[in-house]
């Protein structure tokens, strides 16, 4: 066009001589494969002032969470604070665990002065993991990663029991709380968090026609606004396999979902609560909060009056009425309700869970276009905290506690018993100090136990209240151990099972212990590690043979009741006593303690034991 001003090589090409379009093929060639190899121009990656962050500190949480890991992800979040830390990244792969301690973490992210706070997910993040990845600012994943399954168990020396539907809501309700306030403050949709830790949750996504506005509507919304039942299709998520409920408890749901249905429609129809409707425990106080609650599935109905006096932050859940019909159109059925909801990468992308796709520190950094990275995992005393406070570990621990107990006080002056105790006692009780498993009572309960032990054996006669007294502040302290301090509720069934678990356990250390405590009574001189700290009897032992060698010989007269000997050594109980033309015998003492030098006599002989008794002057 004359005049325009525009050069295209194209129209020279086209409009030139035979000549000129033959020399000038290649040239425009070369130039097209130029030009297909620069593409458009890229447009630079802009990073959102709200995610933007020079340093960025990486707490890991892997493996089960428990106390431990509570201490450990508090220590570290502080010490990501003063050294400032712009923002703060929770790399996740844990199946779960502990609901407080799980709680505990969600609290501390949210109450941290960095509020740049963002879960990794990698690779999974099942149950509580699911929980704590909600509780960040965002979520990143990688690809395969899941989320999901955080559904409330009961399990007990490995296996799984349905919970009573009013155990299972003490519990269900501040973790759906916790859920609901960490949409809110996310913008997560309320309902389909709720999917994770529920069953019984079965949502549809709709669009809104005239804004694009994304929405979970539950089967009486989806009745409310379509008029008419759902078509059966497939779910787009999948669930994981639930316990199956005892008739009893799905009868108990289904009353609850009428009593929901029966609420929602009343609370479009009028806004409130009609007078004397169902009772204060399933039905909401105050309907029109503007924190309220909105139960995702009917059996979720009787928190609503918890989980809403939990709420901070007003819901941005729009109130859907009949006067919203024909102004939605459904995009997929999302489940069943069959069991709690489990996300993958793309899944949690395209619901809204997840910003994006990082598979390795490099592309974290350019998540927050960050200049430094410094990873803050758990420190090797912690994880040796971790495996202390392993119940398998502590029986162990405790059976060691025992037997060496047990052959200090037999055999004083030994030592190392005396020492192996000690430190199998330390390492019982202080790893649950530390992580709030254990409190002072407890330990002056077991320290009291013991003092009342060793008065009875070295200076109280016989054996009596004293030691009954110790034996039980000693038990009773060492199965205090294994509760948390103040983190349920008296009657609550994870304070039964943690109570149960080191009832067992304690049960089966002395069980054990007994067992061993009567083979090295019996054997004590045969064990190599003692029999060197056992006095020699020299009437046994002729040019520098053993006790052993010497048992070979012809046997000794037999023990008679009523001989009368002298005690070689303290017989507390044990000990060793001389008979008449210098035999030396091992002994037990039947009453009291009994001094080095005194006169006994013998009033029990037995395969496995010869009792004695202190003659009075």
């Amino acid at each position: 066009m004359k005049g325009s001003g525009n050069f295209n090589a194209w129209d020279v090409f086209a409009r030139g001589p035979m000549v000129v379009r033959f020399l000038a093929l290649p040239l425009l060639v070369v130039l097209a494969v130029m030009s297909t190899g620069q593409g458009p121009a890229q447009v630079p990656n802009v990073t959102p002032a709200t995610r933007q962050a020079n340093n960025i500190a990486v707490i890991t949480i892997k493996g089960e969470i428990n106390q431990t890991t509570l201490r450990s992800v508090v220590r570290r979040l502080q010490l990501a604070e003063r050294a400032g830390a712009e923002a703060i990244v929770f790399e996740l792969d844990t199946p779960g665990g502990d609901l407080m301690a799980v709680i505990g973490i969600c609290t501390a992210i949210k109450a941290s002065p960095i509020k740049n706070s963002v879960a990794w997910i990698n690779r999974d993040a099942y149950s509580g993991g699911a929980v704590i990845a909600l509780a960040c600012r965002e979520i990143v994943v990688n690809d395969p990663s899941t989320l999901g399954d955080a559904i409330i168990i009961n399990s007990m020396f490995g296996q799984i029991n349905q919970m009573a539907e009013s155990e299972r809501q003490k519990f269900l309700a501040p973790l759906i709380a916790e859920l609901v306030d960490s949409a809110r403050r996310n913008g997560y949709d309320e309902l389909l968090v709720q999917g994770i830790a529920s069953r019984g949750v079965e949502l549809w996504l709709v669009e809104n026609k005239a804004t694009g506005q994304r929405l979970c509507i539950t089967r009486a919304e989806y009745l409310m606004l379509f008029g008419q039942e759902p078509p059966q299709v497939a779910p787009a998520l999948a669930s994981a396999p639930a316990i199956p409920d005892s008739e009893k408890t799905r009868t108990a749901q289904k009353d609850l979902g009428s009593q929901l249905d029966e609420f929602l429609k009343r609370s479009q129809r009028t806004g409130r609560r009609g007078p004397g409707q169902a009772s204060k425990q399933t039905v909401p106080t105050n309907p029109d909060d503007p924190n309220r609650y909105v139960p995702a599935a009917p059996d979720m109905a009787p928190m609503f009056n918890d989980v809403t006096s939990a709420q901070e932050l007003p819901t941005s859940r729009p109130d859907l009425t009949p006067s919203e019909a024909g102004k939605w159109t459904v995009i997929e059925y999302l489940s069943t309700g069959s069991g709690p909801f489990i996300f993958k990468a793309d899944q949690m992308q395209r619901y809204g869970l997840a910003v994006g796709v990082v598979r390795n520190d490099e592309e974290l950094k350019a998540h927050f276009n960050a200049k430094h990275l410094l990873r803050m995992d758990q420190t090797w005393s912690e994880g040796l905290v971790s495996i202390l406070t392993w119940f398998p570990v502590r029986g162990l621990l405790a059976v060691i506690f025992l037997i060496a107990l047990f052959v200090e006080m037999t055999h004083p002056g030994l030592v190392a018993p005396g020492g192996i105790a000690a430190a199998a006692l330390i390492a019982l009780i202080a790893p649950p100090l530390l992580i709030n498993m254990a409190s002072w009572w407890e330990i002056a309960a077991i320290l009291s136990g013991i003092v009342l032990i060793a008065l009875e054996i070295f200076v109280l006669p016989g054996f009596g209240f004293a030691g009954i007294l110790g034996l039980l502040l000693l038990f009773g302290g060492l199965v205090g151990t294994f509760v948390p301090q103040g983190a349920y509720f008296p009657d609550s069934p994870r304070a039964r099972n943690d109570l149960l678990y080191g009832l067992a356990t304690m049960v089966m250390a002395v069980v054990t212990s007994g067992i061993g405590m009567y083979f090295i009574a019996k054997n004590f001189k045969s064990i190599p590690v003692f029999g060197k700290l056992v006095l020699k009897d020299p009437s046994r032992v002729e040019d520098g043979q053993d006790e052993m060698l010497a048992a070979m010989g012809p046997s000794a007269s037999p023990i008679k009741k009523g001989v009368v000997g002298t005690a070689l050594t303290p017989l507390r109980p044990a000990g060793r006593v001389e008979l008449p033309g210098g035999r030396i015998i091992d002994a037990v003492a039947d009453i009291g303690f009994i001094a080095t030098g005194d006169k006994v006599r013998i009033t029990s002989v037995s395969d496995f034991r010869i009792g004695v008794e202190k003659i009075e002057a």
